[in-house]
C-alpha cells in the first residue's frame, strides 16, 4: 500500500510495521532474534505497529536490519539555508506584487511570475 497524507498515523505505522516484517522475514531473521539483537522486549517491538514506540527502537530496527541509510532519501540535507529561501520568497513576493493579467487570477500571477523567475535563474 502506498503511504498517503490521507492515512492516519495509526494506518502509516501499521504500514511501516507490514513493510519492516516482510523485510524482516525475506532476510531470514525471526522476531526473536531481531528483539535479542536489538535488546529489546516483544512488546516494545510490537509498538512499532501501533506506532507507540520510542524513535530509538525505530532506528534500531532500520539499523539492525540495515535500512537506516534510507533515513537520507527520507530526510535529505537542507542545502539551502532557511534564510535564503525566506529572502527569495521575500523578493519574489515585491516582483510579483507589479504584475497584473488582467482577467486572471491573483494566484495564476505568482505562478506564472514563479516560472518566469524559474526560466531566468
Amino acid at each position: 500500500m502506498k503511504i498517503t497524507i490521507a492515512m492516519s498515523d495509526t494506518a502509516i505505522a501499521k504500514e511501516l510495521f507490514e513493510r519492516l516484517e516482510s523485510y524482516r522475514k525475506s532476510r531470514g531473521m525471526s522476531q526473536e532474534t531481531l528483539v535479542e539483537n536489538l535488546g529489546v522486549s516483544r512488546p516494545t517491538y510490537a509498538r512499532l505497529q501501533n506506532g507507540t514506540c520510542s524513535l530509538a527502537t525505530f532506528i534500531g530496527v532500520l539499523r539492525e536490519m540495515s535500512l537506516l541509510e534510507g533515513l537520507n532519501v527520507l530526510i535529505p540535507n537542507l542545502t539551502v539555508r532557511p534564510s535564503e529561501v525566506f529572502r527569495a520568497q521575500k523578493k519574489q513576493h515585491r516582483s510579483t506584487d507589479n504584475l497584473t493579467v488582467s482577467g486572471r487570477d491573483p494566484a495564476t500571477n505568482t505562478v506564472r511570475a514563479m516560472l518566469e523567475l524559474r526560466k531566468k535563474g
